[in-house]
């Protein structure tokens, strides 16, 4: 006669399925942008503008850390009403008479909670935004 084992798990191995890498995000300051598109005269009739679903959401501006080691490598901005993804160019500050943003950074230098500037182009047009990075986007606490 024979005899049935029942089968049992002896051991297991996790296997990830996806590549997940550690992002910041950062929420623009829509007010402050807003009015300074306007003051420095970039305003375009309003073309160029901001608001809180689009770049004031800190899950469309991201700055990637790919391989997890505390230093950013990219920023981009994504959700641009049919731009497709953007390249951030970060600045550390900016000079209050000119308007212009100063002290041209990269994504390897920014740290979380700093306040930073960065722009966005597409064609002609060109966005100035503000904001602090978080340690995690909005709504995206493992986006990838």
């Amino acid at each position: 006669m024979r005899e049935y084992v029942t089968p049992r798990m002896t051991g297991e191995t996790f296997a990830s399925n996806e590549y997940i890498s550690v992002c910041w995000g950062v929420a623009c300051d829509v007010s402050w942008a807003n009015d300074y598109e306007q003051r420095y005269e970039f305003w375009d009739g309003g073309n160029v503008s901001h608001a809180s679903d689009h770049c004031g959401n800190s899950s469309n501006q991201v700055i990637y850390d790919r391989d997890n080691n505390g230093v950013g490598e990219a920023m981009v901005e994504t959700g641009t009403s049919g731009l497709g993804t953007l390249e951030c160019t970060i600045y550390t500050d900016y000079d209050r008479y000119t308007g212009r943003f100063t002290g041209q950074t990269s994504a390897s230098q920014v740290k979380i909670d700093d306040l930073i500037y960065w722009t966005t182009s597409s064609g002609s047009r060109t966005w100035h935004h503000r904001g602090t990075v978080t340690a995690t986007a909005e709504g995206h606490p493992n986006r990838s």
